[in-house]
């Protein structure tokens, strides 16, 4: 890393020992939400009995979001949209933020899921509301983990399900956060995992039984038949998040610099994912950094343009970014992570390097340098991704109509 840029980077996120971020709000970490005893496990795996059939009524345990059409939170609504189409009766919890406007949270859902038009749609207040006094029902879902602990005191659903889209504890340093994060996982719930490395982690580590998916990709993705050669300049795209540290934005940046010393007018870098000023780290000028983009439309636009896409995955799920790349005929470069293994495949369909940035800058370097390989890659990612959503949806609903039950 060049030394004036070692002197530009500092931390854009710190974690506070004594709060637990939930969505806009902060909860100290003495508060009851996250108090159990033994006797409420015990509770939890007896209401939780093995029943056999498709569930008729499902509640939705899921944080307050602004975008309806952004990660994890799509995937959730996604997987409601598929099991309200096959019957289920869906009732949406926002768990964390109790004044949130559930009527335009309700329009959302229902703009990029017409199939939620008949869900029903409340806000939690975990200061004092029971979780009892949410409806019962066949199944209910968390998602993200402290609404684990709102479910681990909910006995009024049949089955009890975690749907898990990443390994939750790595977003924060070891810690009260990192301990009550993972602590979630042996909560006894049957997980709906998000791509089969991340349910062998789950497995090995904590003995949590489940089904995995494997994330498709939108249809508006799709790879151009004839890129623009804007004058034989290599577009590359960094996903960049100052705020995520799984994203290694510290090390992007490194990156950055080492492909623009190399390459000058050559290449063409281009940025996005969250909003920051890339003045502040001596790049105005120098690339293009686009921030956080207005939804699905603009964003596979911007990958249709784009021929080489750079991406850090740190945790235990690969993120949606290479399979979108992949699919956009982008030649993915990312990380080494052995939990990644069963997507990324190393000159196959992506080329991986250990974290350092040097060695990821030389797997971009070699993409720009040889166009057949380049070539290639795109070609390998692209054979490798799947359109096929309702094969996902229908093989974990499939799995939910066996009975299949919360582990005592």
């Amino acid at each position: 890393m060049a030394p004036q840029l070692a002197r530009r980077l500092r931390p854009h996120v710190t974690y506070s020992q004594d709060y637990v971020s939930l969505a806009r709000r902060h909860v100290p970490l003495s508060h009851p939400l996250f108090q159990f005893r033994q006797a409420d496990l015990d509770a939890s795996a007896r209401s939780a009995a093995p029943v056999a059939g498709p569930p008729e009524s499902v509640v939705w345990l899921v944080p307050y979001f602004s975008h309806a059409a952004f990660g994890g939170i799509y995937t959730i609504l996604r997987f409601a949209s598929g099991f309200a189409e096959r019957g289920a009766r869906t009732h949406v919890v926002i768990f964390d933020r109790a004044d949130a406007d559930v009527v335009a949270l309700k329009h959302q859902m229902v703009a990029s899921f017409p199939n939620l038009a008949d869900a029903t749609v409340e806000a939690f207040d975990v200061d004092s509301g029971s979780p009892d006094a949410l409806p019962a029902a066949d199944a209910a879902i968390c998602t993200l983990w402290p609404s684990a602990y709102v479910l681990l005191k909910f006995n009024r659903a049949k089955r009890k399900y975690y749907f898990v889209q990443d390994y939750e504890p790595l977003f924060y340093p070891a810690g009260p956060n990192y301990a009550l994060a993972e602590s979630t996982y042996r909560f006894g719930f049957t997980g709906l995992v998000n791509t089969p490395g991340l349910l062998a982690a789950l497995e090995q580590r904590h003995g949590m039984k489940g089904v995995a998916f494997v994330p498709a990709v939108d249809s508006r993705y799709v790879a151009p038949d004839v890129r623009d050669d804007d004058g034989g300049r290599v577009r590359i795209f960094f996903y960049a998040r100052p705020s995520n540290e799984r994203n290694a934005f510290p090390l992007c940046l490194a990156i950055i610099e080492q492909l623009l010393d190399r390459y000058g007018e050559r290449i063409e870098i281009v940025t996005a994912g969250s909003e920051w000023d890339e003045a502040e780290y001596g790049f105005a000028g120098r690339i293009t950094n686009l921030g956080l983009l207005s939804g699905l439309a603009a964003v596979s636009a911007l990958y249709r343009t784009c021929d080489v896409g750079v991406v850090y995955m740190l945790s235990k799920h690969p993120s949606y970014q290479p399979l979108e790349f992949m699919a956009s005929g982008m030649a993915t470069v990312t990380n080494r992570n052995e939990d990644n293994l069963w997507l990324l495949r190393d000159e196959e369909n992506c080329l991986l390097a250990e974290p350092s940035p040097a060695a990821m800058a030389e797997q971009v370097g070699r993409l720009v340098d040889d166009p057949s390989l380049r070539g290639r890659i795109q070609s390998g990612g692209e054979a490798t991704i799947s359109r096929d959503w309702d094969t996902e949806v229908r093989r974990v609903w499939e799995y939910l109509s066996d009975g299949q039950p919360a582990r005592a």
